[in-house]
């Protein structure tokens, strides 16, 4: 049992500072003041300290009274049975959360962490909450006049019974992915068994290669020689016909005779000789002066003008005359070596001349020519013959390279299909399992999708909760009413109807007057509460029902009272603008100047 005590506040909404209210003081206490005071915003109040957030949305910012700009706080003491708790929730810009139990701090490091502790203490969520603190007539009759989806869904949200719904959308997902998965698997496995039947071998002898037949580069070689004489044959007879002139030439040159004067005979240089002969003759020109002055001597010297001996000039003459001889003859002699050399030199001379004219004929000659022109007849016949043999061979290695890459492709293709169909088989076995797995697991998915679907748990859940919640709305409906109307919920055809009786008559909900509309949605109002608190792992103490009692005439309005006076372990705020009941606690809710406050 979750008691709610003592609820402070400070700057909240319309609020100032210091705001206070005991909700456990008084079994049944009227909230009241007029429209736009603050009433409803004491259970948002609540919200905000318990779940650090709101039913109807309001921003933090919104929270905060903006007339005094200086955040809000928050303080409530509740019990959770025999523990004692604190709450102290304050905002400035970031909000500090404080958690007391039994007078220890039990707070964590942050507010968010704080909250998660305090909702696991509480043990129900901020929805289950707010159903149960805070009603009011318009829920009840939404409720009684929904669509049969819409009264569906609001009787999954009383019963909690979202799960169901999360596990039913978790489920038809799963079915619907297993069911893409299997159509899919089940596709691959048509083609990969097409790929099998159409792709089957009879025979998976693979065929050996051929030999190349021999072919022979050199051919190839010969033919381009061939065709590049074929292209020059002209010049290059021209060439041959030069090669045989000059050899014809070299024939005429004793090439030994020449050798032999090369190698005998030297060169001589002749000007010593030429020289000494030139001295020779001055000589022989002076003697020659000499005897011709002794010879025309008269007896008388010339310079003295003595007579001179005749024996003497004989004698002088006779050396002079002998020594002129010996020069005579010596020069002579140089004479015949100058002539002599003379000769050599030239026919030395003329034999190298001789050589390196053989030297230039002999390298001028193409060694490599033939001595024969070539004939053009000749040529073309050995380029068509060597034509002839290469096409032969290039045509057989074609056919032999061809017929052994058919059999290449063939191999590889046989080869490519065993590969292929072990690795399809293989494949195909793996999906036969798994598709075997997945259509057991799409069984068993779509059982658990049927069985959380709204004809299944759902529907099983939703009707016994509608028979409680029958019994519980005729239990108010039978006080407020005097026994005049009765409810039922039918389920029919998967959906769920709502039918009342005016005493044994049936009666259009929508017909009825506005009071009698009143009691139908205040006992179904109380009867959700109610059910509420039966079904939720937590019972809350307080409840705030806003203008219930606005379409009640007197008497449902006494009723009302009485009914809730008698609720057990219950704190009743009823919200209304200014009816009052005598016997009843009274808190007034007053604004001025902008500023709201309890009296």
């Amino acid at each position: 049992m979750i008691r709610l005590k003592k609820l402070k506040w400070s700057n909240c909404f319309s609020y100032a500072d210091n705001n206070e209210l005991d909700l456990d003081e008084s079994t049944l206490t009227q909230l009241v003041g007029t429209n736009g005071v603050g009433k409803s915003s004491i259970p948002l109040i609540l919200e905000e300290v318990l779940f650090n957030k709101n039913s109807k949305g309001i921003k933090k910012a919104d929270i905060a009274n903006r007339k005094f700009n200086k955040g809000y706080e928050i303080n409530l003491t509740f019990s959770v049975n025999e523990d004692e708790f604190e709450l102290d929730v304050s905002r400035k810009g970031n909000i500090k959360c404080k958690l007391s139990k039994n007078g220890e701090d039990i707070s964590s490091h942050t507010a968010t962490n704080t909250y998660k502790t305090l909702e696991g203490i509480l043990g129900l969520d901020f929805k289950t909450f707010s159903q149960l603190v805070y009603q009011n007539t318009n829920a009840s009759l939404q409720f009684l006049t929904a669509t049969d989806t819409n009264r569906k869904k609001f009787l999954i949200d009383l019963l909690q019974l979202d799960n169901y719904v999360k596990y039913f959308e978790v489920f038809k997902d799963m079915s619907r992915e297993l069911s893409s998965e299997i159509s899919g698997m089940q596709g691959k496995t048509a083609t990969i068994e097409k790929w099998l039947n159409d792709n089957k071998l009879d025979d998976t002898t693979l065929l050996p290669k051929l030999d190349l037949p021999i072919y022979s580069e050199e051919d190839e070689k010969s033919l381009r020689s061939l065709q590049l004489e074929f292209e020059n044959i002209s010049e290059t007879n021209k060439k041959i016909n030069t090669n045989n002139y000059w050899k014809e030439q070299l024939k005429n040159i004793d090439l030994e005779k020449f050798r032999n004067i090369t190698e005998t005979v030297e060169s001589v240089d002749v000007y010593p000789l030429q020289t000494k002969s030139g001295i020779m003759a001055g000589e022989q020109v002076q003697l020659e002066r000499l005897i011709n002055k002794y010879e025309e001597l008269g007896g008388i010297c010339p310079t003295c003008t003595q007579e001179i001996d005749d024996n003497f000039v004989q004698t002088e003459l006779t050396r002079l005359k002998k020594e002129k001889a010996e020069v005579d003859a010596a020069k002579e002699i140089i004479r015949a070596e100058i002539q002599e050399a003379k000769v050599n030199n030239a026919t030395l001379k003329d034999a190298i001349s001789q050589m390196d004219e053989w030297e230039r004929l002999y390298t001028s000659i193409d060694q490599s020519l033939p001595s024969v022109v070539l004939s053009a007849e000749e040529l073309n016949e050995k380029i068509a013959t060597l034509q002839t043999r290469i096409s032969e061979q290039k045509e057989k290695l074609t056919e032999v390279v061809s017929e052994n890459e058919k059999r290449e492709r063939y191999n590889t293709r046989i080869g490519i299909i065993q590969e292929q169909t072990q690795e399809f088989e293989e494949e195909l076995l793996g999906f036969t399992s798994k598709l075997s797995n997945m259509e057991d697991k799409l069984s068993s998915s779509d059982i658990l999708k049927k069985a959380f679907s709204t004809n299944g748990l759902l529907a099983y859940k939703i009707e016994n909760l509608v028979k409680d919640l029958e019994e519980l709305t005729n239990e108010y409906l039978a006080e407020l009413s005097d026994g005049r109307f009765n409810l039922q919920f039918v389920v029919l055809n998967d959906k769920l109807n709502v039918e009342l009786d005016d005493n044994g008559k049936p009666v259009d909900i929508l017909s009825l007057s506005s009071g009698e509309l009143a009691r139908v949605n205040t006992s179904t109002l109380l009867a959700i509460r109610r059910l509420m608190s039966s079904i939720s792992k937590s019972r809350m103490n307080v409840l705030f029902l806003d203008e219930v009692t606005n379409v009640l005439d007197e008497a449902g309005k006494e009723k009302l009272v009485e009914i809730l006076l008698g609720e057990e372990d219950l704190n009743t705020y009823i919200v209304s603008h200014g009816w009052t009941h005598p016997l009843l606690s009274k808190i007034e809710v007053i604004k001025q100047d902008e500023i709201s406050r309890l009296e």
